[in-house]
């Protein structure tokens, strides 16, 4: 494989403004640099030291943090995590009572994304944001069904908190960040000014990058707050390749190391499915599959304007780091099969950009199709029940927080918790939230008492039956 030339091509294929790689082999790094631009606007080029967030794959951050605790026995996988939190509340006493640091690290607590509590109701306050989870409707019961949640991996991370005595970042930064000597890692986007080699995220709309917000996790940050470089991810991938030492000093486990790289978890949220993975599952913060025979641990990230994977294949003692500041583009994903092809000694790789290519295009003909049938059941000439100013105020939830409408020329305009946010009429009584920092909206339908406006039933999460949340006026 020619890696500059792969790179390129991906990043022309999904329209990609810059990339930073790192490739290791043998346990050691062959190739890292910078690709394109960190910011197009300054002409400013990607490097190997550029810091950008890193999305999901802080989660394996997360479960090292938790093999670390495990190892010095301050916690049990196994044991509930009311046992460490005794006030804690989640949907139902079954899951309260009996969930583990293993259930909420391998996704099988039942709960799906609610990635719309995550972007728009994040707080600071870790004990509130667990309070919140108590809100979060389950689809499944404990331990029957793969549910990606961010919310419950941050719950996992307030354990850090209540049993190392530190605070989760903090914890990270010293225990794992120092001894690496990941100098250019830090947690949430505002740290970036420290940094001068830092990257713009980018939306590419057609013929130009648009720089989307910002996104703040606070409490949620064990889920996919790092910032980070392909050089001090390079150091943390090696770590992961060995036996749970570093320069002579032991950090963690092997016997853990291995636990948090194990499967625990059938089923993965991939939107595909390869032939060349035989099998496709979960572990503690990572993703663990077959792959051509082989076993391959990986992990993706998202946030607004970037993209990250890292994929390590241990016996080869082979990783790829690739970040990128596009909004999840399948580049990093491509990048990943294609080294690994290259590392295994594929003969014919297969044109992993086209395969990836096929599946963005069937998502958004998806997507397309889903708006085009959502255009047409609208039903034209229709007005809400009560005048559309009179559906101005405050509209609030326990666990998601605060909406707030006035009415001006364009509408009913507004903030949800301090974030952007409008109602647009549909039809009748229902409204299409509008959700700029997403460049998203989602169905919002107002509801009445005794004919006066009492609130707004919106759909947080589209999970099949997951019923609407009332936010009472």
């Amino acid at each position: 494989m020619q890696l500059e030339q792969t790179i390129e091509k991906l990043r022309a294929d999904y329209n990609v403004a810059g990339m930073s790689v790192a490739l290791i082999k043998d346990g050691e790094v062959v190739s890292i640099g910078g690709y394109g631009k960190r910011n197009v606007a300054e002409d400013l080029p990607m490097t190997k030291d550029t810091v950008m967030p890193i999305g999901s794959v802080t989660k394996t951050f997360t479960s090292l943090a938790l093999a670390m605790l495990a190892d010095e026995g301050k916690l049990d996988w196994d044991a509930p995590v009311k046992s460490y939190i005794p006030w804690l509340r989640l949907n139902n006493e079954l899951l309260t009572e009996n969930v583990t640091a293993r259930d909420l690290m391998c996704h099988r607590t039942g709960t799906p994304k609610y990635d719309l509590q995550a972007i728009y109701a994040a707080t600071d306050d870790k004990e509130e944001m667990v309070r919140s989870l108590e809100h979060l409707q389950t689809f499944a019961p404990l331990r029957t069904k793969f549910m990606y949640s961010n919310q419950m991996v941050s719950l996992a991370g307030y354990l850090v908190d209540v049993l190392s005595g530190q605070s989760y970042e903090d914890f990270v930064r010293e225990r794992i960040f120092k001894p690496l000597g990941m100098t250019s890692s830090d947690f949430e986007v505002d740290s970036l000014s420290k940094y001068e080699d830092t990257s713009k995220g980018y939306v590419f709309a057609g013929d130009a990058f648009i720089e989307p917000a910002y996104m703040h996790l606070g409490a949620f940050g064990p889920s996919g707050a790092i910032v980070s470089s392909a050089e001090d991810m390079a150091k943390f991938a090696m770590f992961q390749l060995g036996d749970g030492t570093w320069n002579g000093e032991r950090l963690v486990s092997e016997a853990m190391l291995n636990e948090v790289h194990s499967h625990q978890m059938i089923g993965t949220p991939y939107f595909w499915d390869f032939e060349e993975i035989e099998c496709a599952e979960y572990g503690l913060g990572w993703f663990t599959d077959i792959y051509r025979g082989v076993k391959m641990i990986n992990h993706g990230g998202n946030t607004n304007g970037f993209s990250a994977q890292m994929t390590l294949i241990p016996s080869e003692k082979f990783a790829v780091v690739a970040l990128s500041n596009a909004t999840s583009n399948f580049a990093v994903n491509a990048l990943g099969h294609y080294a690994a092809d290259d590392a295994l000694g594929v003969e014919d790789i297969p044109d992993w950009s086209a395969r990836f290519n096929e599946i963005f295009a069937n998502l958004m003909q998806g997507a397309m199709a889903g708006m085009q049938a959502k255009e047409e059941a609208k039903v034209p000439d229709t007005t809400p029940s009560v005048p559309m100013e009179e559906l101005a105020g405050k509209y609030e939830h326990p666990g998601f927080g605060t909406m707030e409408f006035i009415m001006t020329d364009q509408g009913l305009a507004g903030t949800w918790n301090g974030l952007p946010a409008m109602l647009v009429h549909y039809n009748y009584d229902v409204f299409d939230l509008v959700l700029p920092v997403l460049g998203a909206a989602v169905p919002a339908e107002v509801v009445y008492e005794d004919g006066k406006p009492a609130g707004l039933s919106v759909m947080m999460e589209p999970t099949p039956g997951i019923k609407p949340e009332i936010f009472s006026r």
